[in-house]
């Protein structure tokens, strides 16, 4: 069974090909979510002027605002199947940590 630190882990490179396939669909999934920069920006607890620069590419995203986008938009059903088809849901990190609970 693999630790705990190797089930979570994600290299540096993986995040940034999932966080870099996500940013020119934000205004897209934003908008079939149907919610403001504002109101994402308050979920997120980020300002909504953090909130657009990443957006429109100005600014980097952590890993951290990459899962919460993730678990935002995979929750409603006008973006979640999106995310999947789009790329940019983590699947083999999800993969990886479902296998891992069913080991136990």
């Amino acid at each position: 069974m693999a630790g705990r630190k190797e089930l979570w882990s994600v290299s540096n490179d993986v995040k940034k090909e999932y966080i870099d396939a996500l940013v020119p669909e934000l205004k897209l999934l934003r908008a079939k979510a149907k919610i403001s920069q504002d109101d994402l920006a308050s979920i997120l607890s980020v300002s909504r002027q953090t909130y657009c620069q990443i957006e429109n590419g100005n600014k980097d995203m952590s890993w951290n605002i990459y899962l919460s986008l993730i678990f935002f938009f995979d929750s409603i059903e006008e973006t979640s199947k999106l995310i999947s088809l789009l790329g940019i849901y983590p699947s083999q990190f999800v993969d990886k940590i479902r296998l891992s609970a069913q080991e136990r």
